[in-house]
């Protein structure tokens, strides 16, 4: 069973795959990270990005970056569909784990996209923007 995930806005940006690493894609259908032992969040790239606690994604700081349906702080719309996925990299080695925060209510202040795109193996390809030719 998939489970997606939203910023504090509402706004799906991610779901977790059920599947043998628990990866969690962008809904761009883009592989950023995955979930390990049940509450550490990793990067595809071995990054430690953050724990899920409670249906919560807390970062480093311990504020709240990512919400489940069940906690998010406000009414959620219809979930968008999700794009066809795509490859997932090789798994890198997984970093240190940090030691864990005192969580707190408060939001993180960087965007929860940004925060998984933290953990991508590689970069994205950037959309092209429309130009004209002189």
């Amino acid at each position: 069973m998939e489970t997606t995930f939203f910023d504090k806005n509402g706004e799906a940006v991610a779901y977790i795959m059920d599947d043998y690493n628990n990866t969690i894609f962008l809904m761009d259908g883009h592989p950023v990270a995955y979930l390990y032992e049940d509450s550490n969040i990793y990067g595809i790239n071995g990054r430690h990005l953050g724990w899920l606690t409670e249906d919560i994604i807390f970062d480093h700081d311990g504020k709240r970056i990512g919400f489940t349906s069940h906690s998010c702080p406000v009414p959620i719309g219809n979930e968008p569909a999700k794009a066809e996925r795509y490859y997932k990299d090789e798994i890198r080695p997984r970093w240190a784990v940090p030691p864990f925060p005192k969580l707190s209510f408060d939001f993180a202040a960087k965007n929860f996209k940004v925060f998984l795109k933290e953990g991508q193996a590689h970069s994205f390809p950037e959309e092209k923007s429309q130009q004209t030719n002189p």
